[in-house]
């Protein structure tokens, strides 16, 4: 059983994102089972962009799993691609090892939260919304998923 957890810095998720988060959960094997936490972001006139960071950072972490392989997000990453992604989650899969996916804020994530991850990765260089992001996470773990079973999606 391959439990994913996807931490993300937004506000409560609009009815379009909850259908398009659902079309690819339910795509997804019997064995693959997706959780999210929301975490509020932090804007306050009294706050500057490290405090932010600091904050948002502290409340992830309490969203962090136990003993869980802990993926960081951040166009400053490590550039990977759909395949390597594939064998990324088979690995995890392979050892057991549950994944925390971490999106972070509008400002990026504190050092804190870099130091914690295990790994950092970047999709692309584009910049995001973080609603499509999450979107497109799922999107990725389905495709990985069928990468991994040898179905002709990816393809």
């Amino acid at each position: 059983m391959m439990k994913c957890k996807i931490i993300s810095i937004t506000h409560k998720p609009s009815h379009w994102e909850k259908q398009a988060l659902q079309f690819y959960s339910k795509q997804l094997p019997k064995n693959f089972q997706v959780a999210y936490a929301e975490v509020k972001p932090f804007s306050s006139k009294s706050m500057n962009i490290t405090s932010i960071l600091e904050a948002e950072g502290i409340e992830i972490l309490k969203h962090v799993d136990l003993n869980a392989h802990v993926i960081l997000w951040d166009r400053k990453g490590q550039k990977i691609d759909s395949l390597g992604f594939a064998g990324l989650l088979q690995d995890q899969i392979d050892c057991g090892k549950d994944i925390n996916f971490i999106i972070g804020g509008a400002h990026g994530s504190s050092k804190k939260l870099q130091e914690s991850s295990k790994l950092i990765l970047s999709a692309s260089e584009l910049t995001f919304p973080h609603r499509l992001f999450k979107i497109f996470l799922m999107e990725q773990i389905y495709r990985a998923s069928t990468i991994n079973r040898n179905h002709p999606y990816h393809k």
